[in-house]
């Protein structure tokens, strides 16, 4: 649910917070590929990468989630 995610620049870094942010960096394992791509389409499918791209971020960008930066690839 977008409602509770919030998307805010601070320093040139994209901070993404919320419940279902919270969720799905808990259950995913960075270190597995598997769960890597379905990290990656969460936030695809969930309007997340969306709402990124509305607060202007580009490539190379950084983003920060619950201790978990990396770096913005279209």
């Amino acid at each position: 649910n977008n409602d509770t995610v919030e998307v805010f620049v601070e320093d040139g870094v994209y901070f993404v917070e919320g419940m279902y942010v919270r969720k799905i960096v808990g259950s995913t394992n960075f270190d597995d590929y598997e769960s890597l791509q379905y990290f990656q389409r969460a936030l695809s499918k969930s309007g997340i990468i969306e709402m990124l791209e509305e607060k202007g971020i580009k490539e190379g960008d950084t983003v920060h989630m619950y201790g978990v930066e990396f770096d913005y690839i279209k």
